[in-house]
């Protein structure tokens, strides 16, 4: 558990330091105070950006490095370092420079919630992708590396069948190029089961989200791919080879582990977002959320801390009383723009 945060040269900040409890820890303030700002850093530091801003804009303003620092309750630190003007990033443990690998391996894990995480459904399907990825790396941290190989290898394929398509290569030279990209699709796809499987067997829990009244929640996964527990490299083969002179004149690669989606069926039939009301979608993604905490806790044997940003205003007070209890026992950021709260809520309170 995270005890203090230091921030020199993050966003807003010149060289703050926060100190936190071991349970709930609410972020006040107004629109503008910067709230994000300390979950970013937070986010960063156990490996979830919240944001996804590139470093150089996390610099603060006419400064060329930042520096952020968490201290955990057994007093040992971890640090990521930004060299704006070398774009040079470094990060170490307890005052010894490590690996990003390393880094991401010793790191505390988090799960983050955020207005945008309650649009999942209603959003494009990259947001249901990535929410699956940000859980595998969060439990498995060699899959960062097996994600961005697999982009290369797309990204040299359909470099390949762009030239192909201009006469700049011959045909024959997408062997090669099919054979890494099958190769590296294997591996994402390897991963991407392990967590449908969890969400398959599981989903079953998310009827509480409609107190019962309906009878089954099937978690579906989308995929060109009928069945992920076949032969996966023969269907790619068979799918490259059949479908090559479209996807020359496309001059891209047509199927892809991120071209999948996935959605929830209810009672057999209705997807989720036709039948639920706005409440009930979201209390359902909620409970959702909070698989993904017992599927990082079991798979690192470690409590995630949870990163609430702004969430708060987005649920009605029974939601609200809801959530706050589902996460009694984990360690909790939220910022919140509201200065009154609840007795029984306040833990710790950091008013910007």
């Amino acid at each position: 558990m995270i005890k203090k945060l230091k921030l020199v040269n993050f966003r807003n900040f010149q060289n703050r330091e926060f100190f936190f409890s071991d349970n709930k820890n609410y972020i006040i303030g107004e629109n503008w105070k910067w709230k994000t700002n300390i979950l970013e850093a937070l986010s960063l530091l156990t490996w979830n950006s919240i944001t996804g801003i590139n470093f150089e804009n996390l610099v603060k303003s006419e400064e060329n490095f930042f520096h952020i620092e968490i201290e955990n309750f057994k007093e040992s630190n971890l640090v990521i370092f930004f060299d704006k003007e070398n774009n040079k990033k470094k990060y170490s443990i307890n005052k010894k420079n490590t690996s990003k690998n390393k880094f991401n391996e010793i790191s505390l894990k988090s799960v983050v919630f955020s207005p945008t995480t309650m649009n999942i459904f209603h959003l494009w399907p990259s947001l249901r992708r990535d929410f699956l990825d940000n859980i595998l790396f969060s439990s498995f941290p060699e899959y960062d590396k097996v994600l961005k190989t697999y982009k290369q290898s797309l990204l040299n394929r359909n470099k390949v069948l762009k030239n192909i398509s201009k006469k700049k290569s011959e045909p024959s030279e997408i062997k090669f190029w099919d054979t890494e990209f099958i190769k590296n699709s294997m591996r994402v796809y390897k991963y991407r089961k392990i967590i449908i499987n969890f969400l398959i067997n599981n989903s079953m829990k998310l009827t509480s989200s409609f107190n019962w009244k309906i009878k089954k929640i099937e978690f579906n996964y989308i995929s060109k791919i009928d069945n992920l527990d076949v032969n996966i490299e023969k269907y790619l083969q068979k799918y490259l080879k059949e479908n090559l002179e479209k996807e020359i004149i496309l001059r891209t690669t047509t199927i892809w582990p991120h071209r999948d989606d996935f959605e929830l069926i209810i009672d057999w039939k209705t997807n989720l977002v036709d039948f639920a009301s706005r409440w009930e979608t979201k209390t359902t993604i909620l409970w959702l959320k909070n698989l993904e905490i017992q599927f990082i806790e079991e798979k690192t044997n470690r409590k995630p801390i949870l990163i609430i940003d702004d969430l708060l205003s987005e649920l009605d007070e029974n939601h609200k009383n809801i959530f706050i209890n589902s996460i009694e026992w984990y360690q909790t950021f939220i910022s919140w723009i509201r200065l009154e709260i609840k007795r029984e809520w306040e833990w710790a309170l950091i008013k910007l």
